[in-house]
């Protein structure tokens, strides 16, 4: 049984198509990461999934169950986990109130004491949430998502204004999540956290997917890999060098994109015999993710 099946979800806003008939699926203890720059409709996918939004139109199905406008029934919240960009909880109340209230909305849910721990917070349990700092709020947030030891979690940004220490530690918490079977839906704008967690990424640019794959399978689509070395040849030549594409300095260090980098490496080395430092790497996340979402808006360009 799929954890998620979405076909054809679409979504306006006016005369503004925010979700342009999206289809996405996801199994048990998959992690699945939706990538896509500032509006290009993450939030709102997850919203109307969630029956916070209305969607136009579309098929949501949540656990094998048929989704009917924004309504969810009680059975089925009580297996998800959901923790939105934009999340508040009471400041007055404390770390431990706070979890002894999510607490008591589940039937087999973590007890206070267990949310506290997952939360990291032992030692703030009787501080006010209004006085935590921003990676203390967003780790109690993310343990009260999974209070319910949800079988679907929804995670929209869930690193936002944590330390690195602290985003790591919640890495290791998403991959116990997957182990145990849960399957996860996370946004994020943090690509090493994408490449890090995600079994599977969708690019989600303007509404529509324009890319889906494993990070390997989205970084092979960029059509070049990345050549760093220190070389006495000028930027003329090695620009002229075969397959180079892109040149770059940063003070002794030279980065050349290639789309032949085999024989761009076998010319740079006959040209130049006191190369060194020469490293060969396939393109990062970021910058496969750049070419995906920019070539999107060069051929939207040309079309019209």
């Amino acid at each position: 049984m799929l954890a998620l099946q979405v076909n054809g979800l679409t979504k306006c806003y006016g005369t503004n198509t925010v979700l342009a008939g999206v289809d996405m699926t996801l199994t048990a203890g998959e992690v699945l990461c939706i990538l896509g720059p500032n509006g290009a409709g993450k939030t709102t996918f997850i919203s109307t999934i969630l029956g916070l939004v209305k969607a136009d139109s579309g098929d949501i199905h949540l656990l094998g169950e048929r989704q009917q406008g924004i309504t969810r029934s009680n059975a089925l919240r009580q297996q998800l986990g959901v923790m939105m960009q934009i999340g508040s909880l009471s400041a007055n109340l404390t770390v431990f109130e706070q979890c002894d209230l999510f607490s008591s909305y589940y039937n087999k849910g973590y007890s206070a004491a267990e949310l506290v721990k997952l939360a990291g917070l032992e030692d703030h349990s009787n501080q006010r949430f209004g006085r935590l700092s921003g990676g203390q709020k967003q780790r109690l947030l993310f343990a009260l998502a999974l209070t319910a030891k949800p079988k679907l979690v929804f995670l929209d940004e869930p690193t936002l204004g944590m330390d690195v220490e602290a985003r790591r530690d919640l890495w290791q918490l998403v991959r116990q999540l997957k182990q145990q079977g849960v399957a996860v839906v996370l946004t994020t704008h943090y690509l090493e956290e994408a490449e890090q967690l995600a079994d599977r990424i969708a690019v989600l640019h303007k509404g529509v997917v324009v890319a889906s794959g494993s990070p390997a399978e989205l970084k092979a689509l960029t059509q070049y890999k990345v050549i760093r070395c220190c070389s006495a040849l000028s930027d003329t030549t090695l620009l002229g060098l075969p397959g180079v594409l892109q040149l770059s300095r940063d003070k002794h260090l030279i980065t050349l994109h290639s789309s032949y980098a085999e024989c761009t490496v076998k010319a740079l080395l006959l040209a130049d015999d006191s190369v060194r430092q020469l490293e060969v790497r396939p393109v990062a996340l970021e910058q496969a993710f750049l070419q995906l979402t920019q070539s999107n808006n060069t051929n939207e360009e040309q079309a019209a």
